[in-house]
């Protein structure tokens, strides 16, 4: 069991405690850039936001992979989290709009790269997967690579919605200065936590001299790009999720939109129905690992496509009662979400040699930010010209058209 391995416990533990920071601070975030200016559009403002998270990562994130492979991960693990605890300082109400931004950069980038380093190391401190794949698309030990990846998605992304739903209440209750200095002890709880790791997890590839390093940051992501394109069971994951992540945040751009503009509420309704999600996204990953006994990796993503679509057609039928109907599609696509991510990072770990397993996960995250932002821009565009109901019905046609590609593209594979 991959429970009883103690680095894998330590790393959950990091994770745990990094993630609910991240979803505080991104409360925080929230509140001061979508619910607070009661002039702006609401979904211009989460259009905003998503951008202030998300873009300036995006542009950066190609490099994050490679020195994940070429450093030392615990070191990473360790620095990281100390890094978005000064930065979120800057977020402190008084300061100004412009450090309020630059802290949100730093924030976000440096968490996206803790992300990319946690999945990499996933293979190496459970042991069910060595240097090379037996065959493409299958680790030695896809089992148990399975199993980890689950718990770890489910203390991770459970992490984050319970961080989110905590900081609207607190952020509503004492205020900005207060979600700050809980993500920023929580941040430093990580940083100590992943010094325990047992080893400091060496990369398979030597650092080299620093001057170097630069120019091998463009070649190697060349290498782990085309290493990604000639690998279907990790190119197929890349192109899924970030498809996924699109149409979710077009979703809750229009959530947004019925929340505040047609309901009258808040950060605290938004939070709510955020931990809905998050009991959706439990519940997915706690069901994925039976669901993947009775089919493929490639057949759940499918499935899990086909039910984001139906947990979206209430809110478009039942607009009489808008909140449950909300409620209603926010666990569905928290389940989807589950039954998504699992098989996909599964079939990516399984497909690659550890040696390019960072620049993949990497290329994972950046989709999946990148397709966020651009589903935040479709959306400012979308939901005015048709409006919540409309965008809603589109969206769940698009995920059932979507829900065969992966199959299809996979046949043969697990």
């Amino acid at each position: 069991m991959v429970l009883g391995r103690r680095d894998f416990r330590v790393l959950l533990a990091a994770r745990f405690a990094s993630q609910i920071a991240e979803g505080a601070f991104l409360a925080a975030i929230f509140n001061a850039v979508v619910f607070l200016p009661e002039s702006q559009s609401t979904v211009r403002g989460f259009a905003v936001a998503t951008a202030l998270s998300l873009l300036p990562f995006a542009l950066l994130e190609p490099f994050a992979g490679v020195f994940v492979d070429r450093w030392p991960r615990r070191p990473i693990l360790v620095a990281l989290p100390l890094v978005r605890a000064a930065a979120a300082l800057l977020a402190l109400p008084g300061i100004g709009g412009g450090a309020v931004y630059a802290g949100a950069l730093i924030v976000f980038s440096a968490n996206r790269l803790f992300q990319a380093t946690t999945a990499a190391v996933i293979p190496r401190v459970v042991g069910g997967a060595e240097e090379q794949a037996p065959e493409p698309g299958l680790a030695p030990d896809d089992a148990l690579l399975f199993t980890a990846n689950t718990i770890a998605s489910i203390v991770g992304t459970v992490a984050l919605f319970g961080g989110i739903s905590a900081g609207g209440f607190v952020a509503t209750a004492a205020g900005t200065w207060a979600v700050i200095a809980l993500s920023g002890v929580l941040w430093a709880a990580t940083s100590l936590v992943s010094a325990r790791l047992s080893s400091a997890l060496p990369p398979q590839k030597p650092a080299g001299v620093l001057r170097g390093e630069l120019a091998a940051v463009m070649v190697d992501l060349a290498d782990g790009l085309r290493r990604i394109g000639r690998t279907p069971a990790a190119l197929a994951p890349v192109l899924t999720v970030a498809a996924g992540q699109f149409l979710q945040v077009i979703v809750i751009a229009t959530v947004l939109v019925v929340i505040k503009e047609d309901l009258g509420g808040g950060l605290v309704s938004f939070s709510g129905l955020v931990g809905a999600g998050g009991v959706g996204v439990l519940l997915g990953f706690l069901t994925a690992g039976a669901l993947r006994s009775l089919m493929p990796n490639r057949l759940l993503i499918g499935v899990a496509f086909v039910l984001a679509s139906l947990g979206l057609w209430p809110a478009v039928v039942t607009m009489d009662a808008v909140a449950f109907a909300l409620t209603v599609g926010a666990v569905l696509l928290g389940v989807s979400y589950g039954w998504t991510r699992v098989p996909a990072d599964t079939l990516a770990q399984g497909a690659v040699p550890d040696r390019y397993r960072g620049r993949v996960f990497t290329a994972i995250d950046l989709g999946f930010n990148t397709a966020r932002v651009l589903g935040a821009m479709a959306a400012v565009a979308v939901v005015p010209l048709l409006g919540p109901r409309t965008t809603i019905a589109v969206v769940a046609v698009l995920f059932l058209l979507w829900a065969p590609v992966v199959p299809l593209w996979l046949r043969g594979r697990h």
